[in-house]
């Protein structure tokens, strides 16, 4: 049983009251469930989970769906600028680079995450060094490593600083990290780069927006609002007034944040640890709950008498404490686990034995959706590891092939969405690499339905949705041959050359000529 306690509670000048039934009600009205969708510069063409299960869409569509188009052709001309800045007696290093070639440098990037090496050059190498492990033959894709490693110097995804800050050195040259977060920090990152603070779709976990640290000096702002409103505030502000729900770990969870995305238009979930301004944390840490699933809130009234607000606290293995403008706290989804227990016979050993927590809703809602970043992150460090695999000790380079990283996991979530391939990450990302590095991005323009040709990226016309390789009459094709049959030097103007295979010839060779249909049956013929 619960002690009783007083109905008002006043935190900081907010009023807080204990109504169960009122956090049995939707705070601020129900919200409507809303899927994730990609609209293609295809006519403007949305794409919703399923509508590819046809497969008419090549995985480098999604990625240029992902990577943005304003990019590429900035790393384009910044990489070009670069190029022709470096003194060389090598003609080919001056040449310029096509946006083809960029496409074809990212498809080489995410090759080289499939192999182990020690030099990178190596990757070049015809030479196995073991017996039953081929060479990469890296040349085969028509970048050499000369040009790549060209390539890897001039990369560039921005406008670099036009004075490096005070007191930085060339081989620590990075945004003005100071005081004793840089030490915390990298002591936390090994790898060079920065923190990066983002928001994703928590249906499909595609990353929607992010936001670089870059000066301690941002901390210092006084608008007014807490640093973790402030940037919850910057990372949701595209989609104010839409009504969506929005999750935030401990860094962004307070009730400023809540009335502050209110006044946007927007809903709040959030877990709060340390920002408990004007929150009853006092009061909710004293209740006493001893049992899993056990719950209780307090609500906050605005001018009109209505809830806007609700503080509760859930026991799970620990108390958490939640501030939420959404949802209620009426009886959702238990959460299931299976844990070992050891029952009261010890020679029998544990058991395994399934648990069920009571959830409520507010809850289900936000633990349906707080691990989209962290599986984000996942995929790109543990399973595409281009941070991994490629090394580099300089800050921008790492930073941006981060964000590459981003794009080409968040091209890998919108294809299983769309398509609900069974295919694993490993062989998405292979096959992508094979369509980045054979694409046709400079050659073929697509005649869209807009009615106007556009530089475009290789659509279904060029691969095989299923396998990666290109079309019939796309790549290598049979064309028919225009040369005329000669008899005794005189050409016959109605009867066409017909030649011999090589392979046929060299096997029958020596042997008195036969007859085509005999020498060259039908069923060799490939």
């Amino acid at each position: 049983m619960l002690d009783p306690r007083p109905v008002r509670q006043i935190c900081h000048g907010t009023e807080w009251r204990e109504s169960d039934p009122d956090t049995l009600l939707e705070v601020n009205g129900p919200v409507p469930h809303r899927s994730w969708s990609v609209r293609t510069t295809i006519a403007g063409e949305t794409i919703r989970p399923g509508d590819d299960i046809q497969q008419r869409l090549s995985r480098l569509d999604y990625f240029l769906l992902m990577f943005p188009p304003s990019q590429l052709t900035l790393m384009h001309l910044l990489m070009n600028e670069e190029i022709q800045k470096i003194n060389t007696f090598t003609p080919a290093t001056h040449q310029a680079m096509t946006k083809g070639e960029l496409l074809k440098f990212f498809g080489v990037i995410i090759l080289c995450t499939k192999f182990e090496f020690g030099n990178r050059a190596s990757l070049w190498s015809r030479t196995a060094k073991l017996k039953y492990i081929p060479a990469p033959c890296f040349g085969d894709t028509s970048m050499s490593r000369t040009r790549f490693d060209l390539l890897f110097r001039c990369l560039r995804f921005s406008y670099p600083p036009a004075f490096r800050p005070i007191g930085m050195a060339h081989e620590t040259f990075r945004w003005m990290l100071v005081d004793d977060f840089v030490d915390s920090f990298n002591k936390m990152k090994p790898e060079a780069g920065c923190e990066v603070q983002n928001a994703a779709d928590g249906e499909s976990g595609v990353i929607l927006r992010l936001k670089l640290v870059k000066t301690e000096l941002e901390a210092r702002e006084d608008d007014g609002l807490t640093l973790g409103t402030r940037v919850a505030k910057y990372l949701v502000e595209q989609w104010a007034r839409t009504d969506r729900i929005v999750c935030g770990d401990s860094f962004f969870a307070s009730v400023a944040t809540a009335k502050e995305l209110k006044s946007m238009g927007l809903r709040f979930i959030g877990v709060v640890k340390n920002a408990s301004s004007h929150y009853p944390m006092t009061w909710l840490s004293s209740l006493e709950l001893s049992n899993r699933g056990d719950h209780k809130g307090l609500v906050h009234l605005d001018t009109d008498g209505n809830p806007d607000m609700m503080a509760f606290v859930w026991v799970d293995r620990e108390r958490r404490y939640f501030i939420s403008n959404c949802s209620s706290l009426v009886e959702g989804d238990p959460h299931v686990r299976n844990r070992w227990r050891q029952g009261d016979d010890m020679e029998a050993g544990p058991r395994r034995e399934e648990l069920t927590v009571p959830t409520p809703k507010v809850c289900n809602i936000y633990y349906d959706t707080c691990a989209a970043i962290d599986q984000n992150n996942r995929h790109r460090q543990d399973n595409l590891q281009i941070e991994w695999k490629i090394e580099t000790k300089n800050w921008a380079t790492r930073v941006g092939t981060t964000i590459l990283g981003m794009c080409i996991v968040d091209a890998w979530l919108v294809y299983k969405g769309a398509t609900g391939t069974s295919e694993t990450q490993s062989e998405f990302y292979s096959w992508l690499a094979e369509e980045l590095i054979d694409n046709s991005y400079d050659k073929d323009p697509i005649w869209r339905s807009t009615g106007s040709v556009t530089e475009a990226s290789p659509s279904q016309h060029l691969f095989d949705s299923r396998t990666g390789a290109g079309r019939s009459a796309i790549q290598a094709h049979l064309t028919p041959t225009k040369r005329k049959r000669k008899v005794k030097g005189v050409i016959m103007q109605n009867q066409f050359y017909q030649s011999q295979c090589v392979v046929c010839a060299s096997k029958f060779k020596g042997q008195k000529k036969k007859g085509f249909q005999e020498l060259f049956p039908v069923q060799h013929m490939q």
